[in-house]
């Protein structure tokens, strides 16, 4: 199966509607109903960078996945320092297990690498991230400001040695927020 991974463009945001909800419409453990919001308030947002949102597109220029990154911060008593996470990723379910989604993420890693990020984070209880080399963030001593599983508070570092020493709480963009709570 061909096709290309590309910044998302504004014609691009009612497909990624639809992807949204096609990717939660199960109420599995990875949705809280608020995910459509939740991107468009982030959209919204100053910290907002388009080139950390992509879409996947079939031969035929139609959109059949979505992902979106975004800065946060760990910060801890004696320093903070700015990583990215993925908030936010989506494949239509008729093109799932055809490396969609890894290639998105491997895409929104490489942004963040140029870009000069440590390390990109994810929430998820699934095994996606694993296989894609994430680990969980208390690894590095890196724990969640969000109600979430331990196991999913996942980061990966960029480059080695980019977490040494590095501890302390992940707190991302008031927009993330909408239904969910946080334990700061």
């Amino acid at each position: 199966m061909k096709f290309s991974v590309e910044t998302i463009d504004l014609k691009d945001y009612a497909a990624v509607r639809g992807i949204i909800a096609d990717s939660y419409k199960n109420d599995g453990p990875n949705t809280d109903g608020d995910e459509v919001d939740m991107v468009d308030r982030l959209r919204s947002g100053e910290g907002y960078q388009s080139q950390f949102e992509v879409v996947a597109k079939d031969d035929n220029h139609q959109v059949i996945g979505h992902a979106l990154m975004v800065p946060a911060t760990v910060r801890s008593a004696t320093h903070k320092f700015p990583i990215v996470s993925i908030v936010e990723i989506g494949v239509l379910s008729k093109y799932r297990n055809h490396g969609v989604g890894q290639e998105m993420v491997i895409e929104l890693e490489t942004r963040a690498r140029l870009a000069g990020y440590r390390a990109v984070s994810a929430i998820d209880n699934s095994d996606f991230f694993f296989k894609n080399n994430y680990v969980p963030a208390d690894n590095f001593d890196i724990l969640p400001t969000v109600n979430v599983d331990f196991n999913a508070n996942l980061i990966k570092p960029l480059f080695d040695g980019a977490l040494f020493q590095k501890g302390g709480k992940i707190y991302y963009p008031e927009e993330f927020f909408g239904v969910r709570s946080t334990n700061y």
